[in-house]
């Protein structure tokens, strides 16, 4: 990791617990008022960073001078009136696979150490337009081919509840980055649940907008049909904030959605009685972790509080999610490293090379098979939203595993690990509609527990209002912060 400079300004002592503290409309409202500075906010991340990033390993990059210079930037603007938003002289972390000019962008392989792109990812410059501060690079999952962050080239990520065990992944270090106040949100990608499963194991919330919502240019591609990009905070709140910002069509990218952009926060606090919650029993396993099920199931008796209707519908295309997601996933990823892989064999993890070939021998036939099952899986998620709104399930199968487990055991049955946290996340993507991984709750180890909410294509600003609800009825359930932290 490049460290950051050693020549930390200290804070004043009445700041150094807002980066803890506070969420993103809190701190913009002070930063809007010159409560506080920019150029505090960063100081206080870059303290934190050098403080428990060794610990962690959620940063592999950092960029503190060219962040201080931003931060100053930031807080001139500021005071002279040219107040750019909410964003503006917020810290946000970049997951390493997307470009940033001047700053070193591995994509988490050896293949691009040292590599320094000429110009920033469509999102990065939204980001900075906006006024945020790039505070560095957050570990992933080499080529974010996995779901752990151990990463053999820059090392594993730990979670911040529990260093022995994943942050999960492949956007861990976005998420460690965020549960452990190092910065304010972070960006994250999501192919298969990536975004979402680091999210429920670390404790915060992670959105995955509907595909095309984000601009993907200037992102390593993993699987073209699957990838999304989207973001972690800590709130809901914060994360409709940093949708606001980064939505919108971009010419660049020939997936990117021609769709008008609405207020994602405008009626986020409406009630949600009268709405209808979807819940699908067959996309429940056999074998579950029980505290991770009693939080779904004290989820579903939440919303009936808050006056939510529960539909109990099974999803006819259920069976087929897991393995069209799959074949889709390794063929195409295949087939984006063929020419890489063929350079520079030796550079790769043996085991994501392995991973390679099994897309390799995907047959056209198996291929084509998987794109018509992954047709009707889109078209039954269709036909349950005509009688509902939102889709509730849990995030995870697990609790977070042990760093270097490849197996889980539930009520003496062994379980492979990577199944159980992709579980219930593939089905968003293989639909491409928005997800939401929401904080419920700890276990008796003290390990956060997750629930996830999922709404039809362009309605993330439902999404959004339904997950806010939950948030704000039940604060007693993200009412901790990681040891590491406190």
């Amino acid at each position: 990791m490049h460290q950051i400079g050693a020549h930390t300004l200290p804070l004043k002592g009445r700041w150094v617990r807002f980066m803890i503290d506070l969420q993103i409309a809190e701190l913009a409202d002070k930063l809007e008022r010159l409560e506080i500075s920019p150029v505090e906010l960063v100081e206080n991340c870059i303290s934190k960073i050098n403080r428990l990033n060794p610990k962690l390993n959620a940063f592999v990059t950092t960029a503190a001078d060219s962040a201080r210079r931003s931060a100053k930037i930031a807080e001139d603007e500021i005071r002279t009136g040219k107040y750019r938003g909410p964003l503006h002289g917020i810290p946000v972390g970049i997951k390493d696979i997307v470009d940033t000019a001047n700053i070193e962008t591995t994509y988490g392989s050896a293949i691009f150490r040292n590599h320094i792109p000429a110009e920033d990812a469509t999102i990065v410059s939204r980001l900075k337009d906006a006024g945020a501060i790039i505070i560095g690079k957050t570990n992933t999952h080499e080529f974010a081919f996995g779901i752990t962050t151990n990463n053999v080239h820059y090392g594993p990520t730990r979670n911040p509840w529990d260093p022995d065990r994943i942050p999960g992944g492949s956007s861990g270090g976005s998420a460690a980055a965020v549960a452990a106040s190092l910065c304010s949100a972070a960006i994250g990608t999501d192919t298969g649940g990536s975004i979402r499963i680091p999210s429920a194991f670390c404790g915060v919330v992670g959105l995955k907008p509907t595909y095309g919502r984000i601009s993907t240019t200037g992102v390593f591609p993993l699987a073209t049909g699957l990838d999304h990009v989207g973001t972690i905070a800590t709130s809901v709140m914060d994360n409709a904030i940093m949708l606001q910002t980064l939505a919108g069509y971009d010419a660049s990218d020939s997936r990117s959605l021609m769709m008008p952009v609405p207020n994602f926060s405008q009626e986020i606090e409406r009630p949600i009685d009268g709405i209808t919650i979807a819940t699908c029993p067959n996309l429940i396993p056999n074998v579950m972790d029980g505290q991770v099920l009693s939080a779904y199931k004290m989820a579903i008796q939440k919303v009936e509080t808050l006056g939510a209707n529960i539909l109990e519908r099974n999803l006819d295309s259920a069976e087929f999610i897991q393995a069209a997601s799959t074949k889709l996933l390794i063929a195409e990823a295949a087939a984006q490293h063929a020419e890489l892989l063929s350079k520079y064999p030796e550079k790769y993890d043996v085991k994501l090379v392995e991973r390679f070939k099994l897309g390799q021998k995907v047959t056209t036939p198996e291929y084509i098979q998987a794109l018509r099952q992954s047709e009707v899986i889109r078209r039954s998620i269709e036909i349950l939203f005509d009688n509902a709104e939102i889709l509730l399930t849990p995030s995870v199968q697990i609790l977070p595993p042990k760093i270097g487990e490849d197996t889980v055991t539930i009520d003496s049955e062994q379980l492979d690990m990577n199944s159980c946290c992709v579980r219930f996340s593939r089905l968003a993507n293989i639909a491409g509609i928005p997800a939401l991984a929401l904080p419920y709750g700890y276990s008796t180890e003290g390990l956060p527990l997750s629930i996830q909410l999922m709404a039809p294509k362009l309605h993330e600003a439902k999404l959004l209002r339904i997950a806010y609800a939950i948030e704000q009825a039940t604060p007693e359930l993200r009412d901790r912060k990681p040891p590491l932290v406190t």
